[in-house]
């Protein structure tokens, strides 16, 4: 009986002491990386429910210290009493650790709920989202224009609904927008003389073999043997892309795809000469986008996501974001950009 008593008195002892020891390190933790769920949940009740993985912890700890003969009634009755004891201390150790913890960072509680205000007021405003960009290097629609002229059959493959086709003032008399966003590029475009296209149900591009003089990529996806079967012999691919290091403050937080591997200027190079086009010129970009507010950082983000960004989860990003803005008067992301010029080498 007393070795039963000393199992039940450890039992308490070590749920007690893990548990003021967590807090402890838990608390720690959402102070150095910026944890403030952490501390949001502090301010709302307590609430106990983790009945049945303590159940089975004790189960698991009682057949590895019990001394009684398995299976027998005593060993029953002392494995219930056990659990009951278990249960009890683990459900009294989890209110002393929210009140330890409640009262041990109350100041960081505290602070925590003033900025989650902050958060969601600037959720819901309205803002201007770029307040300052680094100067660009390059300029793609002028690399374009360079390799136009009146006799040129000319593509673009876009995905903005013809804002950067429209852009141009002058384009060759055959002209054609290969647009993810059909229907909005037609009425932008309807007063020009453009034709609006879109990729085939087969995803390619809907010209004939070796139809095209130049063809101009921006920032869209593109199957490199398909660029090279419509574009005519000594003709331009002139591919804009967004390097791998573009918005990497945000990768897997809110942008849902990653790039595998390295995707720059000297990849797209190789991309496009591996099968045969001659690499006539290329341009890198590493700039950067800073916001002055959260407000159009997060007015910002909508714009480049599909995701909702107004969701709770994000809580402890946004709470890092505004902190670098207290601190430095922004919050920066990194562009990432490259360009490359190929030539269809002639037979």
């Amino acid at each position: 009986m007393e070795y039963y008593i000393y199992m039940l008195v450890s039992l308490a002892v070590m749920l007690m002491g893990i548990k003021l020891v967590f807090c402890e390190l838990e608390g720690r933790t959402a102070q150095k990386k910026g944890f403030l769920s952490w501390y949001i949940k502090y301010n709302e009740p307590f609430k106990y429910a983790r009945t049945r993985s303590i159940i089975l912890m004790c189960v698991v700890c009682y057949m590895i210290a019990s001394i009684q003969p398995f299976f027998s009634v005593e060993w029953f009755v002392e494995m219930i009493g056990f659990i009951a004891v278990g249960v009890i201390c683990d459900a009294l150790s989890q209110v002393v650790g929210y009140y330890y913890s409640k009262l041990r960072f109350r100041k960081r509680i505290k602070a925590a709920m003033e900025m989650k205000s902050e958060i969601a007021k600037a959720i819901n405003e309205e803002g201007s989202a770029l307040v300052q960009q680094s100067i660009p290097t390059y300029s793609s629609k002028e690399v374009v224009t360079k390799y136009l002229n009146d006799d040129s059959h000319l593509a673009f493959v876009s995905f903005d609904g013809g804002e950067y086709v429209n852009s141009f003032e002058n384009l060759p008399p055959i002209t054609y927008a290969v647009e993810v966003q059909n229907e909005k590029a037609e009425k932008l475009l309807e007063e020009r003389n453009i034709k609006v296209t879109k990729l085939t149900k087969e995803g390619k591009l809907p010209f004939k073999d070796e139809r095209i003089d130049v063809l101009a990529d921006e920032l869209a996806n593109y199957d490199k043997y398909d660029l090279y079967r419509v574009v005519k012999p000594g003709g331009y691919i002139i591919v804009n892309q967004l390097g791998s290091d573009n918005y990497k403050e945000l990768t897997s937080i809110f942008l849902p795809f990653k790039l595998r591997g390295r995707w720059d200027l000297e990849a797209g190079k190789q991309t496009l000469s591996e099968i045969g086009l001659e690499i006539i010129d290329g341009f890198e970009e590493h700039g950067f986008i800073r916001f002055d507010t959260l407000a159009s950082f997060i007015q910002f983000l909508k714009g480049i996501t599909r995701v909702d960004v107004t969701q709770e989860r994000f809580v402890n990003f946004y709470s890092q974001v505004l902190q670098q803005i207290k601190e430095k008067s922004y919050f920066e992301l990194t562009t990432h950009r490259f360009l490359v010029v190929a030539r269809k080498k002639e037979l």
